[in-house]
Protein backbone atom coordinates (compact mmCIF):
# COMPACT_ATOMS: atom_id res chain seq x y z
CA UNK A 1 0.00 0.00 0.00
CA UNK A 2 1.44 3.34 -1.09
CA UNK A 3 1.71 6.07 1.37
CA UNK A 4 0.64 9.31 0.46
CA UNK A 5 2.91 12.16 0.69
CA UNK A 6 1.64 13.69 3.45
CA UNK A 7 2.22 10.75 5.63
CA UNK A 8 5.61 10.23 4.07
CA UNK A 9 6.74 13.25 5.16
CA UNK A 10 5.93 12.58 8.69
CA UNK A 11 8.06 9.20 8.68
CA UNK A 12 11.08 10.74 7.15
CA UNK A 13 10.68 13.98 9.79
CA UNK A 14 10.55 10.95 12.42
CA UNK A 15 13.43 9.29 11.08
CA UNK A 16 15.44 12.83 10.78
CA UNK A 17 15.05 12.99 14.42
CA UNK A 18 15.81 9.61 15.90
CA UNK A 19 19.04 9.48 13.53
CA UNK A 20 19.97 12.93 14.87
CA UNK A 21 19.59 11.97 18.54
CA UNK A 22 21.39 8.99 17.87
CA UNK A 23 24.21 11.19 16.41
CA UNK A 24 24.16 13.12 19.29
CA UNK A 25 23.79 10.61 21.91
CA UNK A 26 27.38 8.90 20.20
CA UNK A 27 28.68 12.74 20.60
CA UNK A 28 27.99 13.00 23.86
CA UNK A 29 29.13 9.56 25.31
CA UNK A 30 32.97 10.14 22.96
CA UNK A 31 33.35 13.51 24.65
CA UNK A 32 32.69 11.70 27.68
CA UNK A 33 35.16 9.29 27.18
CA UNK A 34 38.15 10.41 24.70
CA UNK A 35 40.97 11.77 26.50
CA UNK A 36 42.63 15.82 25.40
CA UNK A 37 42.45 15.92 21.70
CA UNK A 38 41.64 17.63 18.87
CA UNK A 39 38.94 15.11 17.98
CA UNK A 40 37.57 15.75 21.62
CA UNK A 41 37.80 19.80 20.77
CA UNK A 42 36.04 18.79 17.72
CA UNK A 43 33.18 17.49 19.61
CA UNK A 44 33.04 19.58 22.01
CA UNK A 45 32.30 22.62 19.62
CA UNK A 46 29.65 20.89 18.37
CA UNK A 47 28.04 20.04 22.08
CA UNK A 48 28.68 23.74 22.70
CA UNK A 49 26.19 24.32 19.93
CA UNK A 50 23.50 21.42 20.65
CA UNK A 51 23.72 22.89 24.43
CA UNK A 52 23.85 26.75 23.02
CA UNK A 53 20.31 25.67 20.94
CA UNK A 54 18.78 23.85 24.24
CA UNK A 55 19.20 27.49 26.15
CA UNK A 56 17.55 29.43 23.56
CA UNK A 57 14.81 27.01 22.98
CA UNK A 58 13.88 27.52 27.06
CA UNK A 59 13.95 31.05 26.43
CA UNK A 60 9.78 31.63 25.73
CA UNK A 61 10.44 34.07 23.25
CA UNK A 62 13.22 31.82 20.99
CA UNK A 63 10.92 28.79 21.08
CA UNK A 64 7.89 30.99 19.28
CA UNK A 65 10.12 32.33 16.79
CA UNK A 66 11.70 28.92 16.01
CA UNK A 67 8.03 27.57 15.98
CA UNK A 68 6.74 30.48 13.60
CA UNK A 69 9.72 29.95 11.50
CA UNK A 70 9.32 25.64 11.53
CA UNK A 71 5.50 26.55 10.25
CA UNK A 72 6.87 29.23 7.41
CA UNK A 73 8.90 26.41 6.13
CA UNK A 74 6.56 23.76 6.18
CA UNK A 75 3.83 26.32 4.67
CA UNK A 76 5.35 25.72 1.06
CA UNK A 77 4.43 22.27 1.39
CA UNK A 78 0.49 22.94 2.37
CA UNK A 79 1.31 21.03 5.02
CA UNK A 80 -0.95 22.22 8.22
CA UNK A 81 0.90 21.37 11.72
CA UNK A 82 -0.21 22.80 14.67
CA UNK A 83 2.07 24.90 16.67
CA UNK A 84 1.32 23.10 19.93
CA UNK A 85 2.94 20.10 18.21
CA UNK A 86 5.88 21.98 16.78
CA UNK A 87 6.69 22.86 20.63
CA UNK A 88 5.75 19.89 22.08
CA UNK A 89 8.77 18.27 19.81
CA UNK A 90 11.31 20.87 20.39
CA UNK A 91 10.46 20.51 23.89
CA UNK A 92 11.02 16.71 23.54
CA UNK A 93 13.93 17.50 21.52
CA UNK A 94 15.82 19.91 24.40
CA UNK A 95 14.88 17.19 27.13
CA UNK A 96 16.78 14.44 25.20
CA UNK A 97 19.86 16.71 25.19
CA UNK A 98 19.77 17.76 28.95
CA UNK A 99 19.02 13.94 29.34
CA UNK A 100 21.78 13.01 27.54
CA UNK A 101 24.59 15.71 29.09
CA UNK A 102 23.21 14.22 32.45
CA UNK A 103 23.87 10.64 31.41
CA UNK A 104 27.60 11.45 30.26
CA UNK A 105 28.50 13.46 32.64
CA UNK A 106 28.90 16.46 30.14
CA UNK A 107 29.18 19.28 31.69
CA UNK A 108 26.79 22.90 30.83
CA UNK A 109 29.75 24.55 28.09
CA UNK A 110 28.07 27.58 28.60
CA UNK A 111 29.23 28.09 32.41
Amino acid sequence: MPFSSELQFFIWTGGALLAANALAMTLFVLFSRLPESKLKENIRSIIFELDKFADSMENSEKRRLAIQHIKDILGWRKAFIPAVLIGWIIDIEVAAIRKMQESTGTPNLHD
